[in-house]
C-alpha cells in the first residue's frame, strides 16, 4: 500500500525501519567462514511478520559503512514483498550509483510493483579507503523529476509513493526551504524527517514553520530509540546528533527502559497532534520488541 493513500484517507502512517542483509566486504571475512544469506532474509521475514499488525509498511535504509556490503536495497524490498507480501520501501542513494544504474534500478522497482521508494542524497565517505561517491545526480529534485518522467513513459504502472528527507531543523533558512520546496515540486509525496531528539511539542513548531514555507505534503517523523547512555554517546559521535543533557543523564541513570519511555513519549505525543503530524517511522535497532514497546 502507498504511504501516501494511508496519510490521504486521514490516518496515521506507522513505517518500522529494519535493517537489510549485509555481509562483510572482502578480506574482512575470515577463510573458514560460511555466510547463509537465506538464513539473514528468513529472520527478516520473520521480524516483519511479528510487526505486521502494528506497521503500514517496513522501510530498508541504505546503510553508509565501506567495511560490509549492503545487498541493493530495491532487490531486497522486492524478494520481502514477494515471500511476506507487506510494503516495503527501499531507499536509493544518489550518492552510490551513476544515472544509468539509478534509473535502471528505479525501472526494476515500478516493474516489481513496488510502491513506494525513498530517494536520498546518502551522506559522503570521507575517506580515500571508502567507497567513491558518484552523485551523478546532485540534487534529490533532479532525479525525481526524472522518475515522473519514465513513470509517464512505462504502460500499466501506477504513480510511485516517492518519500524523499526534509531536515526540519534548517526550515527557517531561506535556501534549504526553496529546495524542500523543489523537491515538492518536483513530485516527491512524503517528506521523512530528521531523528526527533526534542521535546515533541516544541519539535512540530517547525512543521508549522514548514507550512508557513509553503511545504504542503504530509510529513513523517523519525523516532529512533536509543538503547543506553552509551548507545547515545555513539550516535553523537558517529552521526553528530544533538542530544540533550537531560536526555543523557536520563539513559545514564535509567538505561534502556528510559530510551524507551521517552521514545514511547515521543511517538504518542505525534499521534496526539494528527493534523500536524502525519506519521511516523521508527527504528527497531534489530529488536521487535523495542517496537511493540513503544507503540502499544
Amino acid at each position: 500500500m502507498r504511504v501516501s493513500d494511508i496519510v490521504g484517507s486521514g490516518n496515521f502512517a506507522r513505517v518500522i525501519e529494519i535493517f537489510p542483509p549485509g555481509l562483510p566486504a572482502p578480506g574482512l571475512i575470515k577463510a573458514d567462514r560460511k555466510i547463509d544469506l537465506s538464513v539473514r532474509f528468513e529472520r527478516i521475514i520473520e521480524s516483519m511478520g511479528e510487526l505486521e499488525a502494528i506497521a503500514d509498511a517496513f522501510s530498508l535504509p541504505e546503510l553508509r559503512d565501506g567495511s560490509r556490503i549492503h545487498l541493493n536495497s530495491v532487490s531486497v524490498a522486492a524478494e520481502l514483498k514477494r515471500k511476506a507480501s507487506s510494503s516495503v520501501i527501499p531507499t536509493i542513494t544518489l550518492r552510490d550509483s551513476n544515472r544509468q544504474n539509478l534509473l535502471g534500478t528505479v525501472a526494476f522497482a515500478i516493474f516489481a510493483g513496488l510502491e513506494n521508494i525513498q530517494i536520498v542524497r546518502g551522506d559522503p565517505y570521507g575517506s580515500r579507503a571508502e567507497p567513491k561517491n558518484v552523485y551523478d545526480y546532485s540534487k534529490i529534485a533532479s532525479f525525481v523529476t526524472i522518475i515522473r518522467e519514465l513513470e509517464a513513459h512505462l504502460s500499466n504502472v501506477e504513480r510511485t509513493c516517492i518519500l524523499a528527507p526534509v531536515n526540519l531543523k534548517r526550515i527557517s533558512e531561506t535556501d534549504y526551504a526553496k529546495i524542500a520546496r523543489q523537491r515538492e515540486l518536483a513530485g516527491v509525496d512524503i517528506f521523512v524527517t530528521e531523528s526527533l531528539f526534542e521535546d515533541t511539542g516544541t519539535y512540530l513548531e517547525r512543521v508549522t514553520s514548514a507550512r508557513a514555507r509553503g511545504i504542503k505534503i504530509p510529513i513523517i517523523h523519525n523516532i529512533f530509540p536509543l538503547k543506553d547512555y552509551e548507545d547515545a554517546v555513539m550516535c553523537v559521535k558517529k552521526f553528530g546528533w544533538k542530544i540533550s543533557e537531560d536526555e543523557l543523564h536520563g539513559l545514564k541513570t535509567q538505561g534502556p527502559k528510559f530510551g524507551v519511555e521517552t521514545a514511547r513519549q515521543r511517538y504518542f505525543g505525534l499521534l496526539d497532534r494528527k493534523e500536524t503530524s502525519q506519521g511516523a517511522c521508527i527504528s527497531t535497532r534489530g529488536n521487535t520488541e523495542l517496537v511493540r514497546q513503544i507503540v502499544n
